[in-house]
């Protein structure tokens, strides 16, 4: 009889933990939603959303969405899965304090990241706006970033990442407004009018990175584009304007440019031991010294 009993104790005990399990892995939902009057105890549902990023990520599964249903400022967040936050509805903003506004450290062989129109307040306390660490892509439309000490959007991933920027304002970020650069693999990016402001480089590609950069401006910044290490940067179609440096190449870099305004710069191509090559169809007007473009001319195929 005490046998039979504590079989049935088992069973029951087995069948509670069954439960538990079922229910944590039905908590996390494929959508969920953020307010600025909402509650991190609620499920994050449209009715019942939570008020920070970081309480509605850990109620979202991998691939699913962060809506918010207004506007309001959603905290400093880390990033480890598949996941897209969209704050087209709002903005949605983060007033980042120590540490960078949002931290993506994924998994570089799988996950995806897409961020749409969040503004990041750095207040000149906090380090970068985003810190890309790690994740397969990452696609940044309409963001706002500024005021940070570092780079409104850095990159430094130890393996290969693309990261697309579109539609998007970056200002007054100390080091710069894209900085990129990985210890393996490439970093791969393509940015569509950007709107770069106020930064030590506009644009500063690092180690292995490869980047088009259109439709964009830059302007009041220390050099406008900056490949500071191996890879290769191509710029068309944009507006560089009143920086101390338009164009600037390191050892190892390369840098072309074509169908660009270049307008007030101290110096426009400063090769700096690297690579840079023109198309011979970029409008100079008010720039002090032109520089050297010393690499191979841009030619239409």
């Amino acid at each position: 009889m005490m046998k039979k009993f504590r079989f049935t104790l088992n069973l029951l005990a087995l069948a509670v933990l069954v439960m538990m399990f079922s229910s944590l892995a039905n908590a996390q939902a494929t959508r969920t939603w953020v307010s600025g009057v909402g509650d991190d105890a609620n499920p994050c549902s449209r009715t019942a959303p939570c008020k920070t990023f970081p309480g509605a990520i850990s109620k979202t599964a991998a691939g699913g969405e962060i809506d918010c249903l207004d506007p309001g400022g959603f905290g400093q967040v880390t990033i480890t899965k598949s996941i897209t936050i969209d704050c087209d509805s709002g903005p949605g903003g983060v007033l980042a304090g120590a540490g960078s506004g949002i931290v993506i450290n994924a998994n570089a062989a799988t996950d995806v990241i897409n961020i749409r129109s969040v503004n990041i307040e750095g207040s000149n306390v906090a380090t970068n706006g985003i810190n890309i660490l790690s994740a397969k892509a990452v696609h940044l439309l309409d963001m706002n970033i500024k005021d940070v000490t570092g780079a409104c959007v850095n990159v430094a991933a130890s393996a290969t990442v693309f990261l697309t920027i579109r539609d998007t304002q970056l200002s007054e970020c100390a080091v710069a407004g894209v900085q990129t650069s990985t210890s393996a693999g490439i970093v791969a990016g393509d940015y569509d009018n950007v709107w770069i402001s106020s930064t030590g480089n506009g644009v500063g590609a690092g180690a292995n990175s490869h980047l088009t950069i259109h439709n964009s401006t830059i302007t009041l910044s220390t050099v406008g584009v900056n490949q500071t290490a191996s890879g290769g940067v191509f710029v068309a179609q944009s507006a560089i304007t009143l920086n101390t440096t338009a164009l600037q190449s390191a050892a190892g870099g390369s840098l072309g440019a074509s169908s660009n305004i270049l307008l007030g710069n101290g110096t426009v191509f400063n090769p700096n031991g690297g690579s840079i090559s023109s198309g011979g169809d970029n409008p100079q007007f008010q720039n002090g010294a032109t520089g050297v473009a010393n690499g191979p001319a841009v030619t239409k195929i």
